[in-house]
């Protein structure tokens, strides 16, 4: 569901990632990077369709941060924890437990409601 919204999030132009986490989240920033075992399985065995299916979704390297909150201190303490990847510039809070079904997906329809 994560994969999801950052698809989502992709779809509706925004092209840096933070990603605020916690312990035990690891397999999260694990997900967005090469899986060279897999991939190394996969060329070895001639499956290139499924090759290619492990890599060109990933963004491009530097677009995606990953920042840590210590103590689960709520969303506000979170947005926080990203305040200097941020900055001054406008940003998107997703939450990947909310699922919003449209023909435009709703986070295209929120940068279009900013712009």
């Amino acid at each position: 569901i994560i994969h999801y919204a950052f698809e989502e999030a992709k779809q509706a132009g925004i092209e840096q990632f933070i990603f605020v986490t916690g312990r035990n989240k690891g397999t999260i920033d694990n997900h967005f990077d090469h899986s060279y075992e897999l991939q190394s399985h996969l060329s070895r065995k001639g499956k290139e369709t499924e090759l290619e299916m492990t890599r060109d979704w990933l963004p491009p390297a530097g677009s995606i941060m990953f920042t840590r909150q210590q103590e689960m201190l709520g969303l506000g303490h979170a947005i926080w924890c990203a305040r200097h990847m941020v900055g001054r510039e406008p940003f998107a809070v997703i939450l990947a437990d909310d699922m919003v079904l449209s023909k435009t997906p709703c986070m295209k329809q929120m940068v279009q409601a900013y712009s």
